[in-house]
């Protein structure tokens, strides 16, 4: 499958919605305009070209036309045909990418107490042309439409609600009918066990004994997927922790050391420095500068991965 990839946030925008059954002999007239059209047929078939490429779009197909792309109907419908659609805009081109290729287990920043900025390296993913679930995405379009036709003050911002719904259940299409290598199911559930587990001592044979597998290759399954080994996982987990309570607490160091699931103070703050490039303190004193000055305050490194053999 092909799929669109938008860099968010922010969301794309909503700009109208509509539904209609076009009559047979109804055929789309040629355009190109700056907003994206997301088309979900119900019954007939509607029929459209963008940019050379023909597109039948029958009965629980949804095809995304893209914003600044040609396109046409290239022939007339033959039947009633009902479709809903969508017209949205983003301020950044959406790039194609196989569904196969769509980095779902990648780690990404999360925000901190020093951001001043929504994170940056996140994506949201949508069908190009697909047989989606009708029965999931017809009645979000039903409740797109009918609360764009009856818009007032109160219900203004349930149009956006429902726009962010849509995407999730569109994006969850292409997650559901992509069929992971079986290395990339061995990452995840390494990751789901893991994040369960994180506080407690890393224990390699825990890991073996819960998925079935050799720790090495486990840990070149997630390596490969995840971007981490399970030991540098779980360190990943516990210094963002770390991160959270030296802005959000006045715990000492080696209380907060304590909770993320390290014993040692030193080796956290040795993990710590490695990482981020400052110390615990160092860290905490910046962001106490920050806040006293209102300043952004200097950059800190998002993730310096930790060393190969961990």
């Amino acid at each position: 499958m092909l799929c669109l990839e938008f860099a968010i946030p922010p969301l794309p925008q909503f700009v109208t919605a509509g539904h209609a059954v076009w009559k047979p002999g109804d055929r789309h007239f040629a355009r190109t305009f700056g907003v994206y059209d997301l088309l979900l047929v119900t019954r007939g078939t509607f029929y459209m070209t963008e940019e050379g490429t023909e597109y039948e779009i029958s009965p629980g197909k949804l095809l995304v036309l893209e914003a600044g792309l040609p396109h046409i109907g290239h022939r007339s419908c033959e039947e009633d045909t009902e479709i809903y659609w969508v017209h949205f805009i983003h301020g950044h081109a959406a790039t194609r990418i196989r569904q196969e290729d769509i980095p779902w287990s990648v780690l990404l920043s999360k925000g901190t107490v020093e951001d001043v900025e929504p994170p940056a390296q996140q994506r949201m993913y949508l069908p190009k042309f697909a047989a989606v679930d009708v029965q999931a995405i017809e009645p979000i379009l039903r409740g797109l439409n009918d609360t764009h036709n009856r818009l007032n003050g109160e219900n203004a911002i349930l149009l956006h609600l429902l726009l962010a719904k849509l995407f999730a259940a569109l994006q969850a299409e292409c997650a559901r009918t992509s069929a992971p290598e079986p290395s990339e199911r061995l990452a995840r559930a390494a990751v789901a066990y893991l994040n369960e587990h994180w506080k407690e001592p890393f224990d390699r044979a825990s890991l073996e004994e819960e998925l079935h597998f050799q720790a090495g290759y486990i840990a070149r399954c997630m390596k490969k997927h995840i971007g981490k080994t399970p030991l540098q996982y779980v360190l990943h987990l516990r210094l963002e922790e770390a991160k959270k309570l030296l802005g959000g607490t006045v715990l000492g160091i080696s209380e907060i050391a304590y909770r993320v699931g390290i014993r040692d103070a030193n080796y956290m703050t040795r993990l710590f420095t490695a990482k981020h490039g400052v110390t615990p303190g160092a860290y905490r004193r910046m962001l106490q500068r920050q806040r006293d000055e209102g300043e952004a305050g200097p950059k800190i490194p998002i993730d310096n991965d930790f060393p190969a053999g961990l």
